[in-house]
């Protein structure tokens, strides 16, 4: 059967659209960025050696970055046990190319001062807020200890964070959530480039788009 000429152009261009606005993730053939580094900070994958000084980082501010953050994390309660279970997890993510974390240390003494975590878009953006999870390769969230915050590192870490994206990342656009808890988050993206997509009242967050631009 011979199709109209219409319907052959249509046939034609859909697959082409398709790959144009679908943003992966992770495509094999990219090569995963390995660290970034500034005048006062460092950010390099999270190791298994990492896993002990990791948990009793956080957890000198927990009760501030479980206000803040949102993640119902870190609890009161957190174990190593639970904190070693969770590393393990990050680490076979980021083997498997399903998701990146990496740690923020103070450059000058190599402490460990926060944490950011790179995943795919979750399907909920979209379900609840109407976010295109096709319009983004990932969402990346963050924090940093009460002290580092105190001492103005996360105006070091945002442009950091956001100059290695640019020269160092293969995506074209990522989605930042925040807490409406995160006051610190909050500042810094809105007085960035990235553009406020709206909130979600019952999740009680904000959502930010930002385009990278290359290097």
């Amino acid at each position: 059967m011979k199709l109209p000429l219409r319907l052959c152009l249509l046939l034609l261009i859909l697959p082409v659209f398709h790959s144009a606005v679908a943003a992966d993730f992770w495509r094999s053939e990219w090569m995963v960025p390995e660290s970034a580094e500034g005048k006062k900070l460092i950010i390099r994958p999270i190791e298994a050696s990492d896993a002990d000084r990791f948990f009793h980082s956080y957890m000198t501010s927990q009760k501030w970055l479980y206000n803040r953050l949102g993640w119902a994390w870190p609890s009161e309660k957190s174990s190593l046990e639970q904190n070693e279970t969770m590393v393990s997890y990050h680490l076979e993510q980021a083997k498997e190319r399903t998701s990146f974390t990496y740690l923020v240390l103070d450059k000058e003494d190599k402490s460990i001062i926060g944490a950011v975590y790179m995943v795919p878009v979750a399907a909920s953006r979209e379900e609840k807020s109407g976010i295109p999870r096709n319009a983004y390769n990932a969402e990346i969230s963050w924090w940093l200890l009460e002290s580092a915050v105190n001492d103005n590192l996360h105006n070091d870490f945002f442009v950091l964070l956001t100059n290695w994206l640019e020269a160092s990342w293969p995506w074209r656009q990522v989605l930042f959530p925040v807490s409406q808890s995160n006051d610190t988050a909050l500042q810094l993206l809105e007085s960035s480039n990235a553009r406020s997509l709206g909130r979600d009242l019952d999740a009680e967050e904000k959502y930010f788009s930002y385009a990278i631009s290359r290097k």
